[in-house]
């Protein structure tokens, strides 16, 4: 179960590197990943419950996949040392904007559907 449940993670992975290898711009492939997940969950062609016990483990485990950029920093914190602050200065700034824009947008979506709510028409 869980051997498959990878298979299918790791298959749209390495198709989306294949992609993004092919596309004339820069593109992350983990995000391509990303948009092939979600066009294959919300058009059903993926259900959930096929990737659902591998996704929740890595989402408890997320922690782990934070270990290998902390270690690179310590590693070059001589290279960085200079530029400290405007590096912290851009990290609590783009924090701060991410944030409010990520509120807003919760308050945006939640009074739309109030409003849908209130109208009695159901989008599905």
């Amino acid at each position: 179960m869980i051997i498959r449940q990878l298979t299918i993670l790791f298959f749209i992975s390495f198709l989306s590197e294949i992609i993004s290898n092919f596309l004339p711009f820069t593109f992350p492939a983990s995000l391509m990943a990303m948009i092939i997940l979600f066009i294959l969950l919300s058009t059903k062609l993926l259900n959930i419950k096929y990737i659902q016990n591998v996704g929740e483990f890595l989402q408890n485990h997320i922690a782990i996949f934070f270990i290998p950029p902390a270690i690179s920093l310590i590693d070059e914190f001589d290279t960085i040392k200079d530029k400290l602050f405007p590096i912290l200065f851009i990290s609590f700034v783009s924090f701060i904007l991410t944030f409010l824009a990520t509120a807003y947008s919760v308050k945006l979506v939640i009074k739309i559907q109030e409003r849908i709510q209130k109208n009695g028409t159901n989008i599905k």
